[in-house]
């Protein structure tokens, strides 16, 4: 199975080669044997799977470290600024 890559990707990669400030919506699947995009939720957000537990924000690290890599940007311009400790975040990049 092809994995599933937001429309809105490219937008997303253009407004950091920009350095515009954005945020995104995710909703985090821990312990998922299928990393990435897992589709787009009613409200808007992206539920992303990732194969790190959700203990010691270890997969907290594993989310920017993944986001990073298909936003082509460094991990230092991700931030969560909702969501430390849920699986509902929203991430930010930062100028």
């Amino acid at each position: 199975m092809d994995q599933l890559i937001p429309p809105e990707l490219n937008d997303w990669r253009q407004a950091i080669a920009k350095d515009q400030a954005w945020s995104l919506a995710i909703k985090v699947v821990t312990n998922c044997p299928r990393r990435g995009w897992q589709g787009q939720l009613a409200d808007g957000s992206w539920k992303v799977g990732l194969a790190e537990p959700a203990i010691d924000g270890r997969a907290n690290a594993a989310l920017l470290s993944w986001l990073a890599i298909e936003l082509n940007c460094s991990t230092e311009r991700l931030k969560i600024v909702t969501g430390q400790t849920g699986r509902r975040k929203i991430i930010r990049f930062i100028v």
